[in-house]
């Protein structure tokens, strides 16, 4: 690169030969000395140390991939002056050659620290797989500028201080980026590791090819945020790995909650078989609970274990009420029998509430139970009413009797009648 751009710059300069002799011939006229021949041999001296240290400068300088060719050209003319005997001209045109020289050297060395710093910065970036592609094509436009050169101070050098600028700004875009891209590797390696351990978790199934569903779903989205990376979209790709760690995190406890609860619920059905409940459709769906957290379905299996947890403490509720009210109604009923209360409509409601309760329909044997025991409150009903009747036929009896009417006597005698 860097030969490349010392023969363009020499090659450039070349066609601007005339513009250095030009501007020799400018400068060149002849000294005014004093006559004194020390003094000419003095200025001669000088413009002498001075030519030859600025080119031994330049021959140092040569030696490195600094493009000199505007000190040569500067310290060219200082010699022409020398030769011309200007020799104020000489040491004039010398010290501005061993300036430019220096010049040239310092930007030179930022443009190379510069072009050094953006190509580690490349070179780290593509160790993470990252596209480097933009970086690349600014390191090939630096070229161009330091090829095209600036003229400074009546000399042409190349641009190395537009093109370290533009180098400077590429590497700190590209260090931005790759602290961005590291951000959302760490992201990306943190999510898998929970998806992992959730994998681990759920364990291993054959499952022909669909795999764990909510892990497979993880697993996808994990390779979405990959694909976000590789286009350079590091903050997406760092926000969708988070979300999904996230995902997989609640996935984890869900699962272990979704376990501890169907345990929970199949403890609370031998409970209810052991009273003598039917839990015969519960239990099927704890089954296929099970089954779809096995099959990694975790959401689902969470919500249908939400769901039979509803409905467990309902059938609990309801057979309980159900087993109660019947025994009640069946003590009551016996009692009212004994008291000569007969109810066909009874006897049907409760049959029924027993053929219900056989059958696990415990909601439909409370209904039943509940028509048995209005007949029952009808029958308390009329009796009271009768009661009552009876009670206000036995005042009146007893009004009549001391009003000494002539019909009481066969209203005493109806009243003993049975």
């Amino acid at each position: 690169m860097y030969s490349t751009t010392h023969w363009f710059s020499r090659r450039f300069l070349a066609g601007r030969d005339t513009d250095v002799v030009s501007y020799a011939g400018d400068l060149m006229f002849e000294d005014r000395g004093n006559g004194f021949g020390f003094l000419k041999a003095t200025r001669a001296r000088n413009a002498e140390e001075a030519i030859g240290v600025t080119e031994g400068l330049v021959t140092v300088l040569r030696l490195t991939q600094v493009d000199m060719k505007s000190a040569e050209n500067t310290l060219t003319i200082a010699k022409q002056f020398f030769d011309a005997h200007q020799y104020s001209k000489a040491v004039q045109a010398a010290k501005r050659a061993e300036s430019i020289a220096i010049t040239l050297d310092e930007r030179f060395g930022q443009y190379q620290r510069s072009w050094t710093g953006l190509q580690a910065r490349i070179e780290s970036m593509r160790k993470l797989g990252l596209n480097t592609e933009s970086l690349e094509k600014v390191a090939g436009s630096a070229e161009e500028i330091v090829l095209a050169g600036i003229t400074e101070n009546n000399a042409f050098i190349p641009n190395y201080l537009e093109a370290s600028a533009l180098l400077n700004q590429a590497e700190e875009e590209g260090r931005a980026f790759e602290e961005k891209a590291e951000m959302a590797s760490n992201r990306i390696y943190i999510a898998e590791l929970a998806i992992e351990a959730l994998a681990n978790l759920v364990g291993s199934v054959e499952l022909g090819e669909s795999g764990h569903a909510d892990v497979s779903s993880l697993e996808q989205s994990l390779q979405d945020a990959i694909k976000e990376l590789a286009l350079s979209n590091a903050l997406k790709a760092a926000d969708m790995a988070k979300e999904i760690e996230g995902l997989a995190r609640t996935l984890r406890s869900t699962y272990a909650d979704t376990t501890k609860s169907l345990d929970e619920l199949e403890g609370k059905l031998a409970d209810l078989r052991s009273e003598g409940a039917l839990t015969q459709s519960i239990e099927a769906d704890v089954k296929i609970a099970r089954d779809h957290l096995g099959r990694g379905s975790i959401e689902t299996a969470a919500a249908i274990t939400s769901k039979l947890q509803g409905e467990t403490k309902s059938i609990g509720d309801k057979y309980r009420k159900a087993t109660t009210t019947l025994a009640d109604a069946e003590l009551l009923y016996s009692r009212l029998q004994r008291e000569g209360f007969h109810s066909y409509e009874a006897d049907a409601a409760l049959r029924e509430a027993r053929r219900a309760i056989r059958e696990g329909s415990y909601g439909r044997s409370i209904s039943h139970l509940e028509r048995a025991l209005q007949a029952f409150a009808r029958r308390t009903n009329v009796r009271g009413a009768l009661a009552k009747s009876l009670e206000e036929t036995r005042t009146r009896v007893r009004f009549l009797a001391g009003s000494g009417l002539s019909f009481m006597p066969r209203v005493r005698r109806s009243e003993r009648r049975p």
